[in-house]
Parts: structure tokens; sequence; C-alpha cells
């Protein structure tokens, strides 16, 4: 039986790094005066998920791929 491998902290914080990265892109973070705190919930959001190195890989495959597609139809 496969023992689960839960991702490391930095791992967790790489994934919130590239989710705010991308939610910047797509100018999620508004009102300037609320931002702070919108990244401030999201990073505590990530901390208490408990992902595994596989989900946190699936998630980074996911915003790869959205990104690709929006750069896509921007051509």
């Amino acid at each position: 039986m496969a023992r689960t491998e839960f991702a490391s902290a930095i791992e967790v914080e790489k994934l919130g790094d590239h989710f705010e990265e991308r939610l910047e892109a797509a100018g999620f973070f508004f009102p300037e005066a609320k931002v702070s705190g919108m990244k401030a919930s999201l990073r505590n959001m990530w901390s208490r998920l408990g992902l595994t190195k596989a989900e946190v890989q699936t998630f980074h495959g996911m915003l790869r791929q959205i990104a690709y597609k929006l750069r896509q139809q921007g051509e």
C-alpha cells in the first residue's frame, strides 16, 4: 500500500506564490486596500489544506494550462 506523501511547507508556499501570480494577472486582487488581507487569507487557506505532493503538482499543472490557453487566445 502506497504511503501518502504530504507537500512540504516550501512546496505549499510556492503553490501559493503561483496562485497569487495568476490571480494578480487576472485582476483578482481588488480593491487595493484589501489586497494584503486577501493574500494573507489565501496563504492561511493553503497552509490548512494538508495537500499531498501530487495535489500540489496537479494545481501547478492546472495553472500552467490556464495560462497557456490564455496566451494562445491572446495571439
